[in-house]
């Protein structure tokens, strides 16, 4: 399964990554949103999006949610932050998982597999 990791912080970036790979996922982890949007652009489509809510200057995790599904409707989508977001006030029309930092990096696998599952990946 395809997963495109969006975090701005490099060291949770990359134990979040090593976690994923060592369970089987194909990873892509990225710093911001706009990277991300070049990449779907691209043509490259993951079938989950696990994305930070906050992601510094630019384009936020509920904007890019929203621009990614937009272009690829399909498309999985689990925010993870370290504050907690009004979830309805950005609800983009879909359900969102949401997991609240910190967490263990097999929380987020779990979470992965459940979205995948339901989008029949």
């Amino acid at each position: 399964m395809r997963v495109l990791l969006i975090e701005d912080d490099e060291l949770v970036r990359s134990a979040l990554s090593e976690t994923l790979d060592g369970n089987g996922f194909e990873v892509d982890g990225l710093a911001n949103a706009e990277d991300a949007l070049i990449l779907l652009g691209a043509g490259q489509v993951p079938d989950v999006l696990v994305t930070d809510v906050n992601l510094g200057p630019g384009l936020d995790g509920f904007d890019l949610a929203e621009l990614a599904r937009a272009r690829h409707p399909d498309v999985e989508v689990i925010l993870i932050s370290g504050t907690t977001p009004d979830l309805a006030r950005r609800a983009t029309g879909r359900h969102e998982r949401f997991l609240q930092k910190p967490f263990e990096p097999e929380q987020l696998a779990a979470k992965i597999r459940e979205a995948g599952a339901e989008r029949g990946a």
